[in-house]
């Protein structure tokens, strides 16, 4: 099934990868901007309130989701990788052949740059 629709899942990995890094102009590196760290204090300037006791739990609750605790990056990468490992290189070098080479540029863009 993964083979039947390979191009597709790559169309839309590339797409979301798309959505979720940003460019480190310094360091010329993506960055996943939905990763959260652990749990921080914010800075408060004298105008602003601190974080209610429910901001502070829905923090909480945030950094158990995947979406932010899981790199879309390296995710996408390990799949890749196992899918290789498990076709082999030849039969991953076809499989990928079938991708637009332009998504597949992109896509080397954002692995290479991990």
């Amino acid at each position: 099934v993964i083979q039947d629709k390979f191009c597709g899942i790559i169309n839309i990995s590339v797409e979301a990868l798309h959505d979720v890094m940003t460019e480190d102009p310094e360091t010329a590196t993506f960055k996943d901007c939905m990763l959260m760290s652990h749990f921080e204090e914010p800075k408060l300037t004298d105008d602003e309130e601190p974080p209610t006791e429910q901001d502070k739990r829905r923090k909480l609750l945030a950094l158990e989701d995947p979406v932010h605790s899981v790199s879309l990056q390296q995710f996408v990468y390990e799949k890749l990788k196992a899918q290789q490992m498990l076709m082999g290189d030849q039969g991953f070098q076809a499989l990928m052949e079938t991708v637009d080479t332009e998504i597949v540029r992109q896509l080397q863009e954002f692995i290479h740059s991990m």
